[in-house]
């Protein structure tokens, strides 16, 4: 899997995290995966025999609409596949739109792992997902790809979050039509008796 498959899968990971609340029925924006990835950083180091490329200092990659914003990011190969997605920051952020007319998924956390091979994303350190109001909360957060399943985890009291918290809201309403106001010239309605017969 090359480094567009990579990121567009990595993408679907937190968005997929979004419709188990009800957040997104969409994954991602179907322009972004034909999109060519910017990555920019302070300094760049790719070590063959490890197969690593590590990205540091103010780092970003954009494709389309996903951007990632982190201090460090390793981006693991085998070859031309990506194994493995790491990134550290203060926090990670990583947003993208789901669709053209809604609000972008947004997810933070201190690190952010992404295994390619197994179809696992974890958020750690103050995770959170967010969008249009939805959101899950905790100190861990995984994403199982395969099985669909998603498992959020509370830290300790000493990390300040010590329960899993979650907000779902609820779907928009149809608003309601206001009444057409009655023309000046349109005559009342017949009143009714008593009985129900309309008045003469």
């Amino acid at each position: 899997m090359d480094a567009r498959h990579a990121l567009r899968r990595l993408a679907a990971a937190v968005m997929a995290v979004c419709c188990t609340l009800g957040a997104s029925s969409a994954l991602s924006l179907p322009a972004d995966r034909n999109q060519p990835i910017y990555i920019q950083s302070d300094r760049a180091e790719r070590d063959e025999r490890k197969g690593t490329t590590v990205y540091t200092g103010d780092v970003e990659i954009n494709q389309g609409s996903l951007h990632i914003a982190a201090n460090r990011v390793t981006i693991a190969m085998d070859g031309t596949q990506v194994n493995r997605i790491d990134a550290d920051g203060n926090p990670v952020r990583m947003q993208q739109k789901p669709a053209p007319d809604r609000e972008p998924v947004d997810a933070r956390a201190r690190t952010l792992q992404y295994d390619v091979q197994r179809e696992v994303l974890i958020l750690t350190g103050q995770a959170s997902i967010t969008q249009e109001g939805s959101t899950v909360n905790g100190e861990r957060i995984e994403y199982f790809m395969q099985e669909q399943r998603v498992k959020a985890s509370a830290g300790s009291a000493r990390s300040g979050s010590s329960r899993v918290q979650m907000v779902i809201q609820p779907r928009h309403a149809q608003t309601q039509q206001p009444a057409t106001p009655a023309s000046p010239d349109t005559p009342p309605p017949p009143a009714e008796t008593e009985d129900g017969n309309d008045a003469p």
